[in-house]
């Protein structure tokens, strides 16, 4: 039951991945019968589990790999590969509901960096009265 609105989840989502505390507030919305059977903490043990174990058998979930210390604690961020579902039933009811591709790129880990400014002043010069 879990692994299925977990899926639904990740596949009707508009965002490309998500972490297991998204993944909880999405599934408590969608299903607020959710919050009363276990407390916060069990349930995002138990949403984790349900990735990790799609991912071992048959590689329905996929993680996106990252630099930091997020892949180490299982707080990374998750996506659904239909196309290695082992329900296929389920895969083709997904695609059919939801025909978009996501973007590949955005299932991949990226980290950016900005340079900072110069020290700028409040006016320019050309401002001046």
């Amino acid at each position: 039951e879990i692994t299925g609105i977990v899926v639904e989840a990740l596949a009707t989502s508009r965002a490309t991945s998500m972490d297991t505390a998204a993944l909880y507030l999405v599934l408590t919305r969608a299903h607020p019968e959710l919050k009363t059977r276990r407390p916060k903490k069990e349930f995002l043990r138990l949403i984790g589990s349900v990735l990790e174990a799609g991912h071992a058998r048959c590689g329905m979930f996929e993680m996106v790999q990252s630099s930091g210390d997020a892949n180490d604690e299982g707080y990374g961020r998750w996506f659904y590969v239909p196309e290695k579902d082992e329900d296929k039933e389920r895969a083709l009811l997904i695609r059919a509901l939801v025909p978009r591709q996501k973007r590949s790129e955005t299932m991949k880990y990226k980290q950016y960096y900005w340079k900072p400014l110069d020290r700028i002043s409040r006016w320019d010069p050309e401002d001046a009265l």
